[in-house]
């Protein structure tokens, strides 16, 4: 792959690095103890977190879609055939891969919202 190819994806991650940085909250990190800060309503932070929300939506979205929920559906599928019809694990299955979260909102990029990757309760 050439530096060209590589310059358009590592400036991708680079914005949503530098706006998951300045929330002080990222996606995967368990919330703390401490009082909640106020949240940075300034047009700029805003614009921001809208713009990181758009660019992970334009990259999870296909993830999800693609990937996630039709290998989910199989496993569901294969494991309705192998337990002679349990509906509960082939249900529950095909919940955690294709419930939860498609879009990537402003709210969860400045950790006011919850992503939920999956639909398993």
């Amino acid at each position: 792959m050439s530096n060209r190819m590589l310059r358009g994806p590592l400036a991708i991650l680079l914005v949503t690095g530098i706006v998951l940085a300045a929330t002080g909250n990222g996606w995967g990190q368990q919330e703390t103890s401490r009082a909640p800060a106020k949240p940075d309503d300034s047009p700029g932070f805003t614009a921001m977190a809208a713009v990181a929300g758009a660019i992970g939506s334009f990259l999870y979205i296909p993830f999800k879609a693609g990937a996630i929920c039709p290998g989910m559906a199989l496993a569901s599928g294969v494991s309705l055939a192998a337990t002679g019809g349990n509906r509960a694990t082939a249900d529950s299955l095909l919940r955690a891969g294709c419930d939860g979260t498609y879009f990537i909102t402003p709210g969860m990029v400045r950790g006011q919202e919850e992503f939920q990757g999956s639909g398993a309760q």
